[in-house]
């Protein structure tokens, strides 16, 4: 029997472009839903946050203990990741350092949320001048540097690791706040909402239990996106000495002592680095699985 052979050339079928479509998301995560990506970003994640707990009995060394004749040393038997410029253990710090990181991308995304998500319900149920008084505030946070923001915010509060982080979460929350309301604006005129208004419920009941759980998967995502990004961050300040204070261990203080003997020992900046990078990698990895779940949802 003669096979029949395709021609590539024909333009595909209303069918053909209409499965494509709807597979989108989920083709993206390959045949037979294997998702070896966010297999590995969602256990780095676990591993970093059982790290942090077992810290005190993982690390092999006091993170703050120096030792002036091994400082930058090499990778070792006694030191895997080699020692700073302190001679303390780089590897100690880093375990001991998840704790103020996770701690840190907490406090940042709890203040946007506790912020930004009233902030745009609010803006989009209301409309009107309410809508347009609350946006163009965050226009005019957006506008300006948000690392400058931070900065004076942390100032002004106190230099530790929380009030940067709260100054990190109130730079945020204007995000939140638009990515939100642009959902609720798609949500409160559909016809379940217009049926509560029929029944007499009152504003604040329409808005939290019938417009929010139906509009506030956009910011869901925006809000772990914005996770990985507070990250890097709370890496950055920690680099400029802002945030957690010496000699207790951060993921930025490591990276900044390591730059110091970048032309000495240029391999004490791989492991702060590769640590960050690779949680940051994760955090995004998981926010696009749950953009592609949401997607297939709706």
């Amino acid at each position: 029997m003669a096979h029949v052979v395709e021609d590539e050339s024909r333009p595909a079928s209303a069918w053909q472009v209409a499965t494509a479509r709807d597979a989108g998301p989920a083709a993206r995560e390959g045949r037979g839903g294997r998702r070896p990506g966010l297999v590995l970003a969602m256990g780095w994640i676990v591993l970093l946050t059982v790290v942090a707990i077992l810290a005190p009995l993982v690390a092999p060394y006091d993170p703050i203990k120096q030792d002036l004749g091994s400082a930058v040393a090499g990778s070792s038997a006694q030191h895997l990741l080699g020692t700073d410029e302190f001679g303390r253990d780089v590897l100690s710090r880093l375990i001991w350092g998840i704790r103020p990181a996770l701690l840190g991308v907490l406090v940042a995304i709890a203040t946007a949320s506790a912020i930004g998500l009233p902030w745009g319900l609010v803006a989009g149920y209301a409309g009107g001048k309410a809508d347009l008084v609350l946006m163009r505030v965050a226009d005019a946070l957006l506008v300006l540097p948000g690392l400058v923001i931070a900065l004076a915010i942390t100032t002004a509060l106190g230099a530790n690791l929380t009030n940067a982080m709260l100054a990190v979460g109130i730079v945020f929350s204007p995000i939140v706040a638009r990515v939100l309301r642009s959902g609720v604006l798609t949500v409160r005129d559909r016809e379940y909402v217009m049926v509560t208004r029929l029944y007499g419920l009152p504003p604040r009941h329409r808005m939290l239990h019938h417009v929010l759980p139906n509009a506030v998967a956009p910011a869901l995502v925006q809000i772990t996106l914005l996770a990985g990004i507070s990250f890097l961050v709370q890496a950055a300040l920690g680099f400029l000495g802002i945030g957690v204070e010496p000699p207790s261990p951060s993921w930025g203080d490591s990276l900044s002592g390591a730059y110091k003997f970048i032309s000495v020992a240029p391999a004490m900046t791989f492991a702060p680095g590769v640590t960050i990078v690779l949680t940051v990698l994760s955090v995004y990895r998981i926010g696009d699985a749950l953009r592609d779940r949401l997607e297939i949802t709706a």
